[in-house]
């Protein structure tokens, strides 16, 4: 596809414009098209604040991961075998490529797409019988949209990409100009913390890790050369995350301005409320639709980054297609959980794992030399107390979900920075900069 190529090998204006909204619709999905409303509803008038702390999370951090897989020049599991063990490489990546895949943040679209339908609509079922054929639909139509690895992310912004655009311009167009009085906000502790960590919810970075592998193909496919294919992946991640970055504000802005209205409402409910109060009857059907839209694209992009690393973790072992196929499969048996149900089981593991793939994305994208010998052994440390620390925090929040061991968990919540899930950064810092510290006065550099 040599057409969509400049003389200088690098994609043209419209290509690059279609690439990037691909890129934004596969990180969109039904969490980030959801959860910013109810960051600024919960936020108030400390919804900028707020803001700025999930920015950094769920939207800045995801540009440096694509910056991070474009200098690395490699993909997840090779950047993190870089610094880390074969055997910590091969658990750690299979674990985050599962819970951001098949078992949970695939299903939660299917799930959230289904709790839209049904309130849009204003339907009951007492059968999960209706709840599993919508589920089954759901991926078969997502299949189809991944029969080759190149082109899902063409078929994403052919078609997806320019409706999910639509129907959430007409929302952010009219909720803007809303005025709403805005509330104090609705949770203790500070905005910039509670931005910073339910930034994590999204998943975006591992979601970036994944995709990345999906935009080199659909590169490559268009004919970008080996020693362009950095920049590009770039310039796709800048386009994609700059309106990502608009609808999160815009979105919170929304939230906030109705916080006085909708108290009680929450994510689905509260979105599906908002649309019904700008456009009537017809705004719950048009937010049903935008739903569904962001959550097929999210889970064709998700279940594309899955099957390619798993292709390549089985040594080719398996095709692409059947991959996708197992993927697929999975993703109805727990889709067919409902949100509720998967979101309880699971929610935590994602923020267990998360802090460790931040720091491999800042690393990677930040350090001047990341495979100098001395850089790449206090990273790898790094990582291994960012997943130990991690795993302490999904430990508590499982505690304190299903109130056990509540004197421990007071006990743990009493550690500085604990109570707001941010105590692996001051330990990550140290136990990187010790490592660094020690190995120079062993070699004298």
């Amino acid at each position: 596809m040599k057409k969509d190529v400049d003389p200088k090998g690098d994609l043209k204006i419209l290509p690059l414009l279609l690439a990037g909204g691909a890129l934004f619709s596969m990180h969109f999905g039904a969490s980030s098209m959801v959860w910013p409303m109810n960051w600024g509803k919960e936020s108030g008038t400390s919804y900028l604040l707020a803001f700025a702390g999930a920015f950094i999370t769920s939207l800045f951090l995801v540009l440096i991961g694509y910056i991070a897989l474009a200098r690395g020049k490699g993909t997840y599991r090779e950047l993190t075998e870089r610094v880390c063990s074969k055997k910590f490489t091969f658990y750690f990546t299979a674990l985050t490529i599962l819970v951001n895949g098949p078992l949970y943040v695939i299903p939660r679209m299917s799930a959230a797409a289904w709790d839209s339908f049904l309130q849009a609509f204003g339907l009951s079922f007492s059968s999960r019988l209706p709840l599993i054929v919508f589920t089954v639909l759901f991926y078969i139509v997502a299949y189809l949209f991944l029969m080759s690895p190149g082109k899902a992310m063409d078929r994403i912004s052919s078609f997806l990409f320019p409706v999910l655009m639509i129907i959430v311009a007409a929302v952010i167009g009219k909720g803007i100009f809303y005025p709403g009085e805005l509330q104090a906000k609705q949770y203790a502790g500070n905005a910039f913390a509670y931005g910073f960590t339910n930034g994590y919810a999204t998943g975006e970075i591992l979601c970036a890790l994944i995709f990345g592998a999906v935009i080199l193909n659909n590169l490559r496919e268009k004919g970008i050369g080996e020693e362009r294919l950095t920049g590009n992946m770039v310039r796709v991640g800048l386009v994609g995350l700059a309106i990502l970055t608009l609808t999160h504000f815009f979105h919170m802005k929304i939230g906030a301005s109705f916080a006085s209205v909708y108290p009680d409402l929450s994510y689905t409910s509260l979105y599906t409320a908002v649309a019904t109060h700008l456009y009537g009857k017809t705004g719950g059907i048009l937010f049903f639709l935008a739903l569904l839209m962001a959550a097929l694209t999210t889970a064709i992009g998700m279940t594309s980054g899955c099957a390619e690393f798993f292709v390549e973790l089985t040594g080719e072992r398996f095709s692409y297609r059947q991959i996708a196929l197992a993927i697929m499969i999975l993703s109805v048996l727990f889709g067919s959980l409902g949100l509720a149900g998967i979101l309880s089981v699971l929610g935590p593991v994602l923020d267990g794992v998360y802090p460790a793939a931040m720091v491999l994305v800042i690393y990677f994208g930040l350090v001047r030399d990341p495979d100098a010998s001395a850089n790449r052994r206090a990273a790898g440390n790094a990582i291994y107390a960012a997943f130990v620390m991690g795993m302490f925090d999904m430990i508590w929040k499982y505690l304190v979900r299903f109130s056990l061991l509540e004197n421990v968990c007071k006990v743990y919540e009493r550690i500085p920075l604990a109570s707001v899930s941010l105590l692996w950064v001051p330990v990550v810092l140290a136990v990187y900069l010790l490592t660094r510290f020690a190995r120079q006065r062993k070699t004298g550099f």
